[in-house]
């Protein structure tokens, strides 16, 4: 019966409509889709076997197993190959450890799973089943994430309107001054949101948010200014605010800024794609209306800078996520102590 997830589908609707920039929601449209796929596959496979034989059936759902395993050992094989690029370009660090850590993880498990459904061992086949429980839990956290956060994107590009004040978020220096690729891309993503609220009517201002590093000669805030202003930007409309070290703190400091400017309607926040919706998150907790645009990051740096933006969202709920992943482990500790003292 289809009524449970149309009912969720609803209420995701809904809340959307209400307050677009919530974690949850992602979850709720997964179980949405979930229940309806689920419907969807107990429909079809009674005709799947009134239409046709038994073997053919069996040989479909063979097919969709295989082709499940295998996009699972790609996305896995990709993890790695994209971390050996991440070190050929960006030199050693977390992101390429989190990428490597992430495909070495899916692919000895699913190793683990293919020599423990060709043999006979009933028993392993429980302790594969419990221990991959909390790593399920996470992966479908993760795929809800993935889901929402693109289709948050999609609808800001497309319904995104005219605003009072544009947040540009800055990132790392060149060399300790020069704007990257990267913060380029931040810029003229803002640049094209502020030229679009002024044929709307709008007298928008644009702040460049972004503190000086350890490394750099000049603020983040600075050198996003310069860059502006060598192409033209109104400086009357460009605000600097270089005090800030995270997005909380750009935020935070560029509302103060919107208030002493008087601009105090929507807010547009310019960001790179993979840190678009986090970006969002925090935008409602720190109570500041609008939305967030993203701009196109490097093919082989988006899959760690996401998975790092996931792993900020699930800290930021640490609690919920620590107790749910501990009761997940509950089964795994109960098959230790049963095999401990089972002669």
């Amino acid at each position: 019966m289809a009524l449970p997830g149309l009912v969720l589908l609803a209420i995701f609707f809904i809340a959307v409509y209400r307050e677009s920039r919530r974690f949850g929601l992602g979850l709720l449209l997964s179980l949405a889709l979930l229940e309806l796929g689920g419907v969807a596959l107990g429909t079809a496979l009674p005709l799947l076997n009134a239409t046709t034989s038994a073997e053919v059936g069996t040989w479909a759902l063979l097919g969709m197993f295989f082709l499940l395993v295998a996009g699972i050992a790609v996305l896995g094989a990709f993890l790695i190959v994209n971390a050996f690029t991440m070190l050929r370009k960006e030199g050693f660090g977390l992101s390429a450890l989190l990428s490597a850590g992430h495909g070495m993880v899916i692919l000895v498990y699913l190793a683990g799973t293919v020599i423990v459904l060709m043999s006979d061992r009933t028993d392993w086949f429980v302790w594969l089943g419990v221990l991959g429980l909390p790593g399920a839990y996470v992966a479908f956290l993760f795929v809800s994430y993935l889901l929402y956060s693109q289709l948050y994107q999609w609808g800001t590009r497309r319904f995104g309107g005219p605003v009072d004040a544009v947040v540009v978020l800055g990132s790392g220096l060149g060399g300790g001054e020069r704007v990257t690729p990267l913060l380029a891309g931040r810029i003229e993503r803002g640049r094209a949101v502020f030229e679009k609220s002024v044929e709307a009517g709008r007298s928008p201002i644009l702040i460049v948010s972004g503190g000086q590093g350890r490394d750099e000669k000049l603020s983040e805030a600075e050198a996003m200014r310069r860059y502006l202003l060598e192409r033209d930007f109104p400086a009357d409309s460009l605000v600097r605010e270089d005090r800030s070290t995270d997005t909380e703190e750009n935020l935070a400091n560029s509302a103060q800024l919107m208030k002493r400017w008087q601009a105090e309607g929507e807010v547009a926040v310019a960001t790179s794609n993979y840190h678009a919706f986090r970006s969002a998150v925090i935008m409602r907790k720190a109570g500041i209306p609008g939305y967030t645009v993203g701009c196109r990051t490097a093919p082989y740096y988006w899959p760690s800078a996401t998975i790092r933006e996931f792993g900020a969202i699930l800290l930021e709920h640490s609690r919920i996520n620590l107790a749910i992943i501990l009761l997940l482990c509950l089964p795994v500790v109960l098959l230790t102590i049963n095999w401990i003292v089972t002669p």
